[in-house]
């Protein structure tokens, strides 16, 4: 759908060239009815050439648009053009620039914007219209329990669970798909633990792999039990997350199971023959370290021995008491020093 929107709408009015550049989609009276056929979240500004706030707003609009893009789409309408007055008149447009949510697409009733025409409030506005469809975990107890129970949850759909390693809060990309499939895929997030308990309940932990450390994402199938998933094997960006959801429902996609990680019993031993001369390396260079460290503190005693023992003899070389000023009836001195913040920089400054 998203494609034939650009397809149709790829030749921008000559009107309202360079007041909205891409990824804004310039719709007409037809292609509004094609975009609105879904229920995605989108945002449309009516608009006017000969308007000069439509102007002002190009920037800030265009600007939000790519800074959601493809995550929602945002729309402009020329409604100076003679086959858009109809559809424009139809949502009561009365002013330029009149910007309208879509919350559900056209299936559902359209919002105004109201809110300031900049960039920020645009696009804090227009990810309030996604509502939250995404099943938050939490790793705290039992995880056969908590994971468990969520793929019991409506047991006639698949579930798709993103596992991520640090961020406690569901990403907006996530949130976006657990819309759009939301009566279809049955969407979970849940934060591991820094000791990657949920990927290692689901088979997925491998400490000699260092080369995936980010999120992950795993779908089952209607009925599958923690160790049937599939892995996403693909960059997690929304396109590709998108189509590979897509291919789950309608059956194109790979059967191919996500390797499992092999355990002790399962490794040749060829394999742990390797794994232990790594071991011994690795004790080695341990043991090296330890040495450099001790000869360095053996030098810093050696050098710590010589300054108390020049100290000394400065000591046995500096004058009588009798020639040094009596501090009773010698007037103060006040002796200048340098503050040492902390951090060790002088004076505090960096």
């Amino acid at each position: 759908m998203w494609k034939t929107l650009l397809l149709l709408a790829s030749v921008v009015p000559p009107a309202l060239a360079g007041m909205y550049a891409e990824p804004v989609v310039h719709l007409d009276a037809k292609t509004f009815k094609k975009a609105m056929a879904t229920e995605h979240a989108s945002m449309v500004a009516f608009v006017a050439p000969w308007c000069g706030h439509c102007r002002n707003l190009g920037p800030e609009y265009t600007s939000a648009a790519q800074s959601l893009s493809p995550l929602i789409p945002f729309y402009a309408i020329d409604c100076d053009d003679d086959l858009n007055k109809p559809l424009c008149a139809e949502y009561g447009i009365q002013g330029f620039p009149t910007i309208k949510a879509f919350p559900r697409a056209g299936k559902g009733a359209a919002r105004d914007y109201t809110g300031e025409r900049k960039k920020g409030a645009l696009i804090e506005y227009a990810k309030g219209l996604v509502p939250d469809r995404v099943k938050k975990l939490r790793a705290e107890g039992s995880l056969d329990q908590v994971i468990g129970g969520f793929l019991h949850e409506k047991p006639d759909i698949p579930h798709a669970l993103l596992v991520h390693p640090s961020t406690p809060s569901i990403p907006f990309l996530w949130k976006v798909l657990g819309h759009r499939f939301s009566s279809k895929i049955h969407m979970g997030y849940i934060k591991d633990t820094p000791s990657h308990e949920v990927l290692f309940l689901l088979g997925l932990y491998d400490p000699k792999e260092t080369t995936r450390d980010g999120a992950r994402t795993i779908i089952f199938s209607p009925g599958a039990s923690l160790s049937d998933g599939q892995e996403y094997d693909g960059v997690l960006k929304f396109n590709g997350l998108l189509e590979w959801l897509q291919s789950q429902l309608d059956g194109t996609a790979s059967t191919k199971k996500t390797s499992r990680v092999k355990s002790e019993e399962d490794i040749p031993e060829s394999d742990k023959a390797g794994e232990k001369q790594k071991e011994v390396k690795i004790d080695d260079a341990a043991e090296e370290r330890k040495r450099r460290l001790a000869k360095l503190e053996e030098a810093e005693k050696r050098d710590k021995a010589r300054r108390e023992k020049a100290n000394k003899v400065d000591v046995a070389e500096s004058p009588s008491p009798e020639s040094s000023p009596d501090p009773e009836t010698s007037p103060e001195v006040e002796v200048e020093t340098e503050k040492v913040d902390p951090t060790g920089h002088v004076g505090g400054e960096l």
